[in-house]
């Protein structure tokens, strides 16, 4: 039964549900829309503003998304070796951490943070009490075996992460064959074995990005395929991911005559293209762009020729740029999307030397010009209350300084040389784990704040007491260590006038028509 919602931003709200996670995960089954993740006695509900209010006023609503089957749990048998980093700082042995482990069951509540990662409940007493860590890792290794907060769980791959490490594992997570899936669902049971010895997990298989329109020469720090993001997929533990910069995402795309969503380049650096053929380009971002020799002006649409190459240089501000191409990269989607994400692990993830893209088929016409909103100093960021309770005021008027442990996951904010850190003199308390959208601002007891990116796992343990609304999420895109970010509340009302007034913007942002009919 559900007792309460609260809100997460303007296009999410969080269900509280009496009966713990069984209930919630019963609850989950009963709901459409865009993604649905359950969590401890929560439901996160993630869809558009029609839906959120639907199901929040007890509505059905029907957004097409298909319901996966019930099955009956299985039992698993997985070894483990008890050698984490964190046990001398707990005070805990080894054979005694052993020892708990191997004499209890443990249950699957349900799935999150990364693709296949498990929440385990069950633990013993002196296991179930171990807090999560003050200021969360910036890198856990995969496979490893944590704790935190009554809970446990294994690390599918390398990520940031804020549990208790206590040993590690090999085992497989998530299968790419014969389908997407999780080796672990809801409902299963789960024996840890303890051994001397377990081989590393082995990262999913990566196919080979093969197409006949733009060859990856050199793809730079970082170069993935970004739209909007895939939906239905948070309760498996996958991540929305998507563009870092939505804004600039959209203008690219208008500009080549595009869908404003539809796949394009994503990148953080200097990087090489060729033209396997005649492309159409449009390059958003402040980094110069050279196409066979030439450098073009900034903000116009530029063609490529068969064999040229496509230079972008280094990144001058503003973190990321995108470069769309007429048609819109196209890839094996994956849930309904081609987006990569630096993360999960999932392919393609970031591109390679040699990868070949494929280019949908050409529009009917592209514009000329184009523009891009001018930098913000500092860089503000507005917000919505919730869902989880304090602290939101204490955002406000606090100066933050973006830290350099800062990624797609989520940006670190630290507070500012000179200023008072107000989260960190807050009491904290700590906040069943449940789900998260990009945008949700955590407050881990340590001090600081992370605002979460489109690459954040879909459930997180740290409080939230605000959450980033939608029109203000590719701001996240454009920051760098060191720039000033404000935060500033806001009513939902003013979000969705926000959010109307930055789709104005985007639409004006392209002008004039490109004088070359498309084949």
């Amino acid at each position: 039964m559900m007792r309460g919602m609260r809100r997460m931003g303007d296009e999410a709200v969080l269900l509280d549900v009496e009966g713990g996670h069984r209930a919630a995960q019963a609850l989950a089954r009963t709901i459409r829309a865009r993604d649905v993740v359950p969590g401890a006695g929560t439901v996160g509900v993630v869809g558009s503003s029609r839906h959120v209010e639907a199901v929040g006023a007890g509505v059905a609503v029907d957004a097409g998304v298909a319901v996966e089957p019930e099955r009956p749990p299985v039992t698993h048998q997985i070894p483990v070796v008890v050698d984490g980093e964190d046990l001398a700082e707990l005070g805990l042995a080894a054979d005694e951490v052993t020892r708990l482990l191997a004499g209890s069951e443990l249950e699957v509540a349900w799935l999150g943070f990364m693709p296949g990662f498990p929440y385990l409940v069950g633990l013993p007493p002196e296991l179930a009490a171990l807090p999560r860590r003050r200021v969360p890792r910036a890198r856990v290794p995969a496979g490893s075996l944590a704790v935190g907060n009554g809970y446990a769980g294994i690390y599918p791959g390398t990520s940031p992460g804020g549990w208790q490490l206590l040993g590690h594992t090999g085992v497989c997570l998530f299968e790419l064959t014969p389908e997407p899936r999780p080796a672990l669902r809801p409902g299963d049971r789960v024996h840890f074995v303890p051994v001397a010895v377990v081989s590393a997990p082995e990262p999913l298989p990566r196919p080979p990005v093969t197409g006949d329109a733009l060859e990856v020469v050199d793809p730079g720090p970082l170069l993935l395929v970004e739209d909007g993001g895939r939906a239905d997929a948070g309760h498996l533990g996958v991540p929305r991911a998507g563009a870092a910069n939505s804004c600039f995402l959209r203008i690219a795309n208008l500009a080549v005559g595009n869908d404003e969503w539809a796949p394009a380049l994503e990148l953080a650096g200097a990087v090489r293209l060729r033209a396997r053929r005649e492309l159409l380009l449009a390059l958003a971002g402040d980094a110069p762009l050279v196409v066979g020799g030439t450098q073009l002006p900034t903000g116009t649409v530029a063609a490529a020729g068969t064999g040229q190459l496509i230079e972008i240089g280094a990144v001058r501000s503003r973190a990321r740029a995108v470069l769309a191409i007429a048609g819109g990269v196209q890839q094996a989607p994956l849930f309904g999307s081609y987006s990569g994400d630096a993360v999960s692990g999932l392919p393609p993830g970031p591109l390679r030397a040699g990868d070949v893209l494929d280019v949908g088929g050409h529009p009917e016409r592209a514009r000329v010009r184009f523009s891009l909103p001018p930098p913000e100093v500092p860089v503000r960021l507005r917000a919505i209350v919730g869902p989880d309770e304090g602290r939101a005021e204490a955002l406000v008027g606090a100066r933050f300084v973006v830290d350099r442990q800062s990624d797609r996951t989520g940006v670190r904010l630290r507070p500012a040389p000179g200023a008072t850190d107000r989260t960190m003199s807050a009491s904290v308390r700590p906040v069943p784990s449940h789900a998260v959208v990009p945008g949700c601002i955590q407050a881990p007891p340590g001090g600081g704040i992370v605002v979460l990116g489109p690459d954040c796992g879909p459930v997180g343990g740290y409080p939230v007491p605000a959450t980033v609304i939608t029109a203000d999420l590719w701001r996240l895109g454009t920051v760098v260590p060191g720039d000033e970010v404000e935060i500033t509340l806001v009513s939902l009302e003013s979000a969705k006038v926000c959010a109307e007034r930055l789709d104005t913007w985007i639409a004006g942002a392209v002008t004039g028509w490109y004088p070359t009919a498309f084949a």
